[in-house]
């Protein structure tokens, strides 16, 4: 099993999201705990009384109510949340070019088509996830405070 510090925080509105996730990263070999809010409301209130770390936030963009864009607005207007850097994401069925632009503005770390496919998923999650991994951050405890002389 391959370990990750941090959970993963997915807001999506339809239920059957968490169970591909979830199955994505049982099949390749992911820790990670997993978070699941069915709308961006809940997910925020969550992120702004939790003091856990959090992984990677991986969000829907259209959802009644709170839809993915103004949740990410919301975390950007808040200071502890901006301060803690947090990794946001958009997973969306049906991309649109507006949605996409709009979003990269406000400094999301990726856009992506949801996979048709089971293992199309899987595939895209071990990429995103390698990267976050691998990716220098604020928040890691592997780097250091300053330049050595």
């Amino acid at each position: 099993m391959k370990n990750v510090k941090g959970k993963i925080i997915l807001v999506d509105d339809q239920k059957y999201e968490k169970d591909l996730l979830n199955h994505s990263l049982e099949e390749n070999e992911w820790n990670i705990k997993v978070e699941y809010f069915t709308n961006a409301r809940d997910a925020l209130d969550h992120l702004q009384e939790n003091v856990d770390e959090i992984f990677l936030i991986i969000s829907d963009m259209n959802m009644p109510g709170m839809n993915g864009m103004e949740f990410k607005k919301a975390i950007d207007r808040d200071e502890y949340l901006r301060q803690k850097t947090i990794p946001f994401i958009f997973a969306s069925s049906d991309p649109v070019r507006k949605d996409v632009i709009e979003a990269y503005q406000y400094r999301v770390q990726g856009f992506f088509k949801k996979p048709d496919s089971i293992e199309d998923q899987a595939a895209m999650l071990e990429t995103i996830i390698m990267y976050w991994v691998s990716c220098i951050h604020p928040d890691k405890d592997d780097i250091t405070a300053q330049r050595s002389k």
